[in-house]
């Protein structure tokens, strides 16, 4: 059982995906978040992101991006289409899923083609969460059986 707390735990610690990065992205300990301001990839005119080759820009941007939450900064974005989301975010669910892509500043008509990406990183979290959770509760368990033993 100890092996499988200090497994647990290093997994928590070491991997990119932390609970402390799910749970307090402004957390001042932890470096910035990237972003990328994705009206640098809209079309001029339309401030519409509504291609696959505008996705695979944005893609290409991912890796001169430090670190695994990098912020989609939809700031200006009019409209975004399907084939762009499903580009995206399929690229990242299949080929970096340790990346954690956080839509921000996105307007009421783009939110619908987010959602299924909200709701994947709603179950990120809340793994996340249950790990740390199911980790601290087990060690403290351990620690206080440990100390009621050495009282014996």
């Amino acid at each position: 059982m100890v092996e499988l707390a200090r497994t647990v735990f290093s997994h928590i610690r070491n991997h990119r995906s932390s609970f402390a990065d799910a749970m307090n992205p402004t957390d001042p300990s932890r470096n910035e978040a990237a972003t990328i301001h994705l009206l640098a990839y809209a079309s001029p005119r339309t401030h519409a992101l509504d291609s696959v080759r505008q996705a695979h820009s944005v893609i290409a941007s991912l890796g001169r991006k430090a670190g695994n939450w990098i912020e989609l900064d939809f700031s200006g974005v009019e409209s975004v289409s399907a084939a762009f989301t499903d580009e995206l975010f399929g690229f990242v669910e299949r080929e970096v899923p340790d990346i954690w892509l956080v839509p921000t500043h996105y307007n009421e008509s783009v939110r619908p083609l987010l959602n299924r990406h909200l709701s994947l990183l709603q179950q990120r979290r809340d793994q996340a969460w249950c790990l740390a959770s199911t980790a601290t509760e087990f060690g403290s368990r351990a620690a206080f059986a440990g100390h009621s033993q050495t009282r014996r």
